[in-house]
C-alpha cells in the first residue's frame, strides 16, 4: 500500500507539474494575441472614401508615446480626427501618418484609437498597414510582418464595388444615373431671369424644393465610409480575438478541472488505507 501511495504521490505532482506550465502559456498567448495594433474596417470597396480607426495597445510595461503608419499602396490620406494631448504630421509625400504624445502617452494596460479618412485603391485586392509603435524606452515595434508573423500588419480587403454605383467625396455609393444627374443639374443652375419680381419668386421655390430634397434625401446611403463610433464600439477583429481568448480559457479551466479531480481521488485513495 505504501508504494502504491507513492506511486500517486509521483503521478500526481507529474501532472502538477506539467499543467501549471500549461495554464501560464495559454493565458499569456491569449494576452499577446490581443495586443496586435489594428486597423478597421477589415472590408472596403475600390474608390471609397473610407474611415479607417487604428487600435494602438500597449503590451509593455512602459508607455507608448508616437506612432507611425505607412499609407498601403494606392490609398492616400484624406483627413485625420484630431485627438487632444497628440500631435498629428501628415506627409503625403512619403505617404504617413505620424502621432506623437505631447504628454504621457499611452500607458500600460491601455490602448488609443486613431481615427482617419483615406480614399482606397481603385483596384481590388488586399492591402497591408504598416504601423510602428514607439515606446518611452526608446524600443520600436514594426507591425510590417505577414499574418503568421509575431508582429503582423493589419489587412483590409478591398473589394470592387457594384456594377453602376461610383463614390462621392463622403465616399457614399451613389449610382451613375444619380451621379450625371447631379452634374447635369450643377452645370444648368445659371439664373435666366431678369426681373427682379420673377427672380425672387423662382429663389424662393428653389429654397423650398432644396427643403425638401434635404428632409427626404433620395441618394441611398450605402457608401463604405464607417462612422469612428460604429467602428470604435464593436470591431470584427476584436469579437474574432474575444472568440479565441474564450476557448483559450475553457482549455485552461478544463486543465484546472482535471487537477481537482486527481487531486481529489488522491485523497480518497489515503483516506482508504
Amino acid at each position: 500500500m505504501v508504494t502504491t501511495e507513492k506511486k500517486m504521490n509521483k503521478t500526481w505532482k507529474k501532472l502538477m507539474a506539467l499543467a501549471a506550465p500549461a495554464s501560464a502559456a495559454l493565458l499569456m498567448f491569449a494576452a499577446v494575441a490581443s495586443a496586435h495594433v489594428t486597423v478597421l474596417p477589415k472590408e472596403s470597396a475600390t474608390g471609397a472614401w473610407e474611415t479607417y480607426t487604428m487600435k494602438v495597445p500597449v503590451e509593455k510595461d512602459v508607455n507608448t508615446n508616437k506612432v507611425v503608419l505607412k499609407m498601403p499602396e494606392g490609398a492616400a490620406i484624406q483627413q485625420y480626427e484630431p485627438i487632444p494631448g497628440w500631435k498629428t504630421t501628415v506627409d503625403k509625400t512619403a505617404g504617413k501618418v505620424t502621432w506623437e504624445a505631447e504628454n504621457e502617452g499611452i500607458a500600460a494596460g491601455e490602448f488609443q484609437r486613431f481615427t482617419f479618412v483615406a480614399k482606397n485603391p481603385e483596384q481590388a485586392g488586399d492591402i497591408a498597414w504598416d504601423a510602428f509603435q514607439y515606446y518611452t524606452d526608446g524600443s520600436i515595434v514594426e507591425w510590417t510582418g505577414d499574418a503568421d508573423a509575431d508582429t503582423p500588419h493589419s489587412i483590409t480587403t478591398i473589394g470592387a464595388q457594384a456594377e453602376g454605383t461610383a463614390a462621392d467625396a463622403h465616399g457614399h455609393a451613389v449610382s451613375t444615373d444619380e451621379a450625371e444627374v447631379s452634374t447635369d443639374a450643377a452645370q444648368d443652375d445659371e439664373p435666366a431671369v431678369t426681373d427682379p419680381a420673377a427672380a425672387s419668386t423662382e429663389d424662393a421655390a428653389a429654397d423650398t424644393d432644396t427643403a425638401a430634397a434635404n428632409e427626404s434625401p433620395t441618394v441611398a446611403d450605402t457608401g463604405a465610409v464607417s462612422e469612428p463610433a460604429a467602428v470604435a464600439a464593436d470591431a470584427p477583429s476584436d469579437t474574432q480575438t474575444s472568440q479565441s481568448n474564450s476557448v483559450l480559457l475553457y482549455l485552461t479551466l478544463a486543465l484546472s478541472v482535471l487537477a481537482i479531480i486527481l487531486s481529489g481521488a488522491a485523497l480518497a485513495m489515503r483516506k482508504r488505507k
